[in-house]
């Protein structure tokens, strides 16, 4: 007979499923996309689908939203994948003109290695002017 250990967690548990979970991702009001370590979108929001609405799930951002063949280096989502570290880079939005900030989090599994980066964006009233004038990242 084979005995298989069962762990138990001591933490509280709440009574969300899943399905809450993606309701309350969709709520919040910032942009969110959820990349892999090779650049995969593998969630966004439903804020970032307006902001960004070419990215779909699965696919690179850099090849969907600039049509490039790698990610550039400016990029936050590459800066904080290459560092390790988060990284922050402002843009201006391309449907209202507005300033946004956005910010790359590495996430790490258990082990500590690299898994992939949340970008999230904010608008940001604090670009200097010069940015009214360029693309950004």
């Amino acid at each position: 007979m084979r005995i298989t250990k069962r762990r138990v967690s001591t933490a509280k548990t709440t009574d969300y499923s899943w399905g809450e979970f993606g309701r309350i991702f969709d709520a919040i009001t910032d942009p969110i996309v959820i990349f892999d370590t090779e650049f995969k979108v593998i969630n966004i929001n439903k804020a970032a689908k307006h902001f960004f609405p070419e990215y779909t799930i699965g696919g690179k951002c850099f090849s969907t939203k600039h049509k490039f063949a790698f990610a550039c280096k400016s990029c936050p989502t590459w800066q904080a994948l290459k560092t390790g570290a988060t990284a922050t880079c402002e843009i201006l939005s391309q449907k209202t003109g507005d300033p946004i900030l956005l910010k790359a989090y590495p996430v790490y599994n258990r082990l500590k290695k690299l898994k992939g980066v949340v970008l999230i964006g904010r608008e940001s009233d604090d670009v200097p002017v010069k940015w009214k004038r360029q693309k950004g990242c």
